[in-house]
């Protein structure tokens, strides 16, 4: 059985336990967010709702953790051109 992309992400995170604990949190309220908007949560919406995090944060512990949230989920999210 293959995993989406979306799912995977969401393992690493599970899996990582306690060392992620506030990334985990972000992605959380980032994808509760998604659905509230009656959007379809995929590895885009997430990474755009992040970004926009980042540029509207001034708290530079709250910056790091959507830094970090940010580059685990692109890092895992597979190119979409193949080449």
């Amino acid at each position: 059985m293959q995993q989406s992309a979306e799912t995977a992400i969401l393992s690493y995170f599970h899996q990582a336990g306690d060392v992620l604990a506030p990334e985990s949190e972000v992605l959380g309220a980032v994808i509760k967010e998604i659905l509230m908007a009656k959007r379809q949560v995929t590895n885009k919406a997430i990474i755009l709702s992040l970004i926009d995090k980042l540029e509207h944060t001034s708290d530079i512990v709250e910056l790091d953790i959507y830094r970090k949230t940010l580059e685990i989920v692109v890092g895992r999210t597979p190119d979409d051109i193949g080449i």
